[in-house]
């Protein structure tokens, strides 16, 4: 009896997801596993600061709930982290030992936390909200707390100021333009994004940067450059995404800033894509490679290499241009981004 196939998928996220579906579509028998080392099943990522600010209820923010996994025959297994994975064997290692041996293989672990490397010391003093588990943590928080200190570095955390001064929250927002994401601040949009705070009395710094953090009896206190003392009750952190690719490197598979993928998403296996925030895209055009952001992306992205795995050859195209406008600033979410002013 002929052994059936075997879709495995690490990332629970919209190309995740896209993919599993596109393997069950086109495959009625084969096996099909998502693993994710979230606890929670798929969510809309880009709608916490609704969940958090109590906009929305836990269950709308699910995309999909067990049942319909269930229904699809796809098996979902939540709270699973991969720790290693062994291309030569088709073979992936879990934290607690267990191994799964998969034909084929999709990586779609999206983004994690990106951290400034003069800030990691600090890091223990940081609140986070990047998936669930951190918005859900904080959201009781969230009634105690008068002032806030914000460090950004990302158009989530202006979005997230806003909601904290709806909320009658004082704050104080480090505006860190060097490591904005998922664009490059010019100083023109670092003053507009100043200018625009200051209007509605956020204190803003702009070229003042914290060397030091303590933690006092009555919250936080940040040191900065300058010698000026900003004191809060909580400091979150935003510094935008990287790839969450460290588990892939020094399996054979090649990585740079994500997981290096040709223009049909395929890694230098022939049997394992990369797709959304994780795959880092050659684009045969411009003869180099691109991290794209965005639901819709990831979605196309997932569907793609899902398609191309079952031998299909289609290159990956950009979604049509999206216009996010954050303060002034507009950023089109399409694959290969522009900036305007």
């Amino acid at each position: 009896m002929q052994k059936k196939d075997h879709y495995v998928i690490i990332g629970n996220g919209p190309a995740g997801n896209r993919a599993s579906e596109i393997f069950r579509e086109n495959d009625k028998n084969a096996r099909v596993t998502i693993i994710s080392d979230e606890g929670f099943p798929f969510y809309y990522r880009h709608k916490l600061l609704d969940f958090l600010s109590g906009s929305i209820s836990d269950e709308s923010l699910q995309v999909k709930k067990h049942l319909d996994y269930k229904k699809n025959n796809i098996r979902l297994r939540l709270g699973q982290t991969v720790t290693k994975i062994d291309p030569a064997n088709r073979v992936l290692f879990l934290k607690h030992m267990e191994k799964i041996e998969y034909t084929s293989l999709i990586l779609a672990t999206g983004g994690t936390r990106s951290i400034l490397p003069s800030l990691a010391g600090f890091e223990k003093y940081f609140s986070f909200m990047t998936n669930y588990n951190e918005a859900l943590a904080l959201k009781p928080a969230l009634s105690g707390i008068k002032k806030a200190i914000v460090i950004g570095g990302d158009l989530i955390s202006i979005k997230f100021i806003k909601m904290l001064i709806n909320m009658g929250k004082d704050v104080s927002f480090f505006l860190c333009k060097e490591g904005f994401w998922p664009i490059e601040l010019t100083e023109k949009m670092s003053e507009n994004i100043a200018s625009r705070m200051k209007k509605e009395e956020i204190k803003t710094i702009l070229d003042d940067y914290p060397v030091n953090i303590f933690q006092t009896n009555a919250g936080y206190e940040i040191i900065t450059e300058n010698g000026e003392k900003i004191k809060g009750d909580i400091i979150f952190y935003f510094m935008g995404l990287k790839p969450d690719i460290d588990f892939i490197k020094g399996s054979g598979i090649d990585t740079a800033e994500g997981v290096l993928v040709d223009e049909y998403l395929k890694t230098n296996y022939k049997n394992i894509y990369a797709c959304g925030d994780c795959a880092q895209i050659y684009n045969p055009e411009f003869k180099d490679y691109w991290i794209s952001t965005g639901w819709d992306n990831a979605t196309l992205q997932g569907e793609t290499a899902a398609l191309n795995l079952l031998g299909e050859h289609k290159i990956i195209k950009p979604v049509p241009h999206k216009i996010f406008e954050v303060e002034g600033i507009k950023v089109n979410t399409s694959w290969w981004k522009e900036i305007q002013e």
